[in-house]
């Protein structure tokens, strides 16, 4: 659940911080493997994992947490932009 989290605020920044496009993707990628570090970190920590679970978790992580954060991100970028046409006017 910390993890869904964790990605839902790095989404949520990367959506309202940065244009879509190639950007958005480039942002998407380097916040998801921040949050793959934040959740290792916090979970390593609060349980008291040793090092090679951190290690284990960090390297799934730094695989599944961009694309989280990728989906987010472009799933608030479209429910933003619905209703708006091309030209500007509503």
């Amino acid at each position: 659940m910390i993890a869904l989290l964790i990605d839902l605020v790095a989404g949520w920044l990367v959506a309202r911080r940065v244009p879509p496009g190639w950007k958005q993707w480039l942002a998407a990628l380097v916040g998801g493997w921040a949050a793959a570090f934040a959740d290792a970190a916090v979970l390593g920590v609060a349980l008291g994992w040793p090092a090679i679970e951190l290690l284990s978790r960090l390297t799934t992580g730094l695989l599944v947490h961009p694309l989280i954060v990728a989906g987010i991100a472009w799933l608030i970028t479209w429910v933003g932009n619905r209703g708006k046409r091309p030209g500007g006017t509503t």
